[in-house]
C-alpha cells in the first residue's frame, strides 16, 4: 500500500484561516497529515516553518517522543488534514508511513544540522560561543537519549 492510499483512509476535517492546528506546549493524542492548504509553524513567536507539501506531518514529535508540542501550527488559509486520533498504533500498521514520517524527521534535522553548521561557521571566531553551544547540545541529546533508553 502506498502512503498516500494508508492516509487518505484516515478522516478529513477542515480548519479555516487562522486557526491552530496544534498549540505550543500542549500534549497531543493525535498527529495530521496535510491534504491542501497551508499551514506555518511558530515557536517561541517565531516562524520556524511554512508547510505547503500534501503528506506534511504534524505533531509526530509530541506523539513520538511523548512530550508537549515543540511548536504552534496555525492555518495560513483553509486547510484540510487527515486526522490520525491513534498515531502509535496507526505507525505500527502502516509501515510504509512510519518510512515517510522517518524520511520527514531527517529532512527536517538535516536542514537543523546545516543551519547549525552555518552559525557555528558565522561564530567560528568567537571561540567562547561556539564551545558553549557545542556543550549546551551535547548535553541536551545525551541527557534525553539517557532519559528515553534507560529513564533516568
Amino acid at each position: 500500500m502506498s502512503v498516500e492510499d494508508s492516509i487518505s483512509t484516515l478522516p478529513v476535517i477542515s480548519r479555516s484561516a487562522g486557526s491552530d492546528i496544534i498549540t505550543e506546549g500542549t500534549k497531543l493524542d493525535r498527529i495530521y497529515f496535510l491534504k491542501s492548504g497551508r499551514l506555518e509553524v511558530v515557536r517561541d513567536g517565531i516562524r520556524v516553518n511554512l508547510i505547503k507539501t500534501p503528506g506534511s506531518v504534524l505533531g509526530e514529535i509530541s506523539i513520538l517522543l511523548d512530550q508537549p508540542s515543540t511548536a504552534t501550527v496555525v492555518a495560513l488559509d483553509e486547510v484540510e488534514l487527515y486526522e490520525c486520533m491513534d498515531p502509535l498504533t496507526f505507525l505500527r500498521e502502516h509501515s510504509e508511513v512510519t518510512l515517510h514520517v522517518c524520511s520527514l524527521l531527517a529532512s527536517r534535522l538535516t536542514a537543523a544540522t546545516q543551519y547549525l553548521v552555518d552559525v557555528k561557521d558565522q561564530l567560528k571566531d568567537c571561540s567562547d560561543h561556539v564551545g558553549m553551544v557545542d556543550g549546551v547540545l551535547d548535553s541536551i541529546l545525551h541527557r534525553d537519549l539517557k532519559r528515553r533508553l534507560y529513564g533516568e
